[in-house]
């Protein structure tokens, strides 16, 4: 299928595989598009009134979601209402063309909506469906709803985020939803590849839930052994933030020759363990103390980018606490490619988005372009073959939809 709109890399490593997004706000989306930057074709299935993620703050000026450009770059776009039965067939028709099915609708709502995976498996049985929700299919809790913050509550990071004393906390930043995006991304190549081996296809139930606790490594041992898990500001403090003349600067000597490194660069080569020994500061409260006020002293002397620049020298690792405008004006203008340029729909010109997480393309890119609502309608069920007059119906259900 090709159309005008089309936005995909023919020549990335996944070129050829199809994609079909039934999603919504970011988990779904995120995933296809991810799948998208390495060249799959990505067909986003919309409700006639448009992912609601189009409505996302934060607006451009002409009104369009900037959230919304962000996790949906180089789709195309169909609208139909899944509601109506005499839109199965341009359903079906899709459902057919598809490699991939993904989706973060509520469990039973695909079913519901006639692209749950038994039907796909009737239409198409080479086909595989990843789905999203807060807590998996095989939970218990499986029925019930979740946003990103509730995860992040459910999932022991809030707790993990706070300050010794401090109430749980959950992040601004979607974590919940981008982790479970990056492993839906994941299973759907291993079920891609199982496909490739069998000829069939099969279903992959992704959790909001244990995409975060997957994460949890050495708390979730501490827990169920030791009983008690260590939090943020814990230990002899010196993986945390320190200040410096302009901005924090969280320091993480994490390896023998980092200590090592460090008390040089402080004046007290003394302190570094004689060969043959470990470094043992946690039995030496003393000492703690000492290298404490040093490191504290030899920062307050410098402006973040200063300490930063002479830490890495060294080979210790630190990293300036940024805020996002400083990271947006810094990595514009070193020129790197974790912001791109998208596209927006309705000539909104382009505005700035987080780019790939990686890149495979011989020249690094990206599609950019945000697909307009059903946009693609025509020719892609057009491709699929539709009738003329199912489509001029689809068409006109659409337009009443926009106005």
């Amino acid at each position: 299928m090709t159309s005008a709109n089309d936005s995909t890399l023919p020549d990335g490593p996944l070129a050829g595989v199809r994609i079909l997004e039934i999603g919504h706000y970011i988990a779904a989306p995120h995933c296809a598009m991810m799948l998208a930057d390495q060249g799959a074709d990505v067909v986003k299935l919309e409700p006639l009134s448009g992912d609601p993620g189009r409505q996302s703050p934060p607006l451009a000026d002409n009104g369009e979601s900037l959230a919304f450009a962000c996790h949906n770059r180089g789709k195309r776009s169909v609208a139909i209402d899944l509601r109506d039965p005499a839109n199965r067939p341009a359903l079906d028709s899709l459902l057919g063309w598809a490699d991939i099915v993904v989706t973060n609708y509520a469990a039973g709502i695909p079913e519901k909506l006639g692209f749950g995976f038994d039907r796909l498996q009737e239409v198409n049985p080479a086909a595989s469906m990843v789905h999203i929700t807060g807590y998996g299919a095989d939970d218990p809790r499986r029925d019930f709803l979740a946003f990103d913050p509730t995860i992040q509550a459910m999932s022991g990071f809030a707790a993990l985020n706070a300050t010794i004393d401090g109430p749980p906390l959950a992040s601004p930043f979607f974590m919940a939803d981008h982790s479970v995006a990056m492993n839906a991304a994941f299973a759907a190549m291993c079920a891609l590849w199982e496909q490739r081996r069998t000829g069939k296809g099969r279903f992959v139930s992704l959790s909001m839930m244990e995409s975060m606790t997957s994460q949890l490594s050495y708390h979730i041992p501490s827990a169920g052994v030791k009983g008690k898990v260590a939090g943020r500001g814990s230990g002899f403090g010196m993986f945390d933030m320190f200040p410096t003349k302009d901005a924090p600067i969280f320091l993480a000597p994490g390896a023998p020759d980092m200590w090592s490194a460090l008390f040089r660069l402080l004046g007290h080569p003394e302190w570094i363990p004689e060969k043959g020994e470990k470094l043992d500061l946690a039995s030496n409260p003393a000492r703690i103390m000492e290298v404490m006020k040093a490191v504290t002293a030899w920062l307050a002397e410098r402006s973040s980018k200063q300490a930063f620049t002479e830490l890495q020298q060294v080979g210790i690792a630190c990293g300036v606490a940024r805020s996002v405008e400083q990271l947006y004006q810094e990595e514009r203008a070193d020129e790197t490619s974790a912001i791109v340029f998208a596209e927006l729909a309705r000539d909104g010109g382009s505005v700035p988005v987080p780019g790939a997480a990686f890149r495979m393309m011989p020249d690094g890119s990206v599609p950019t372009g945000v697909p307009s609502l059903g946009a693609d309608t025509r020719a892609v069920l057009g491709d699929l073959g539709l009738s003329g007059d199912r489509l001029d119906a689809l068409q006109g259900h659409t337009a009443a939809a926009a106005s």
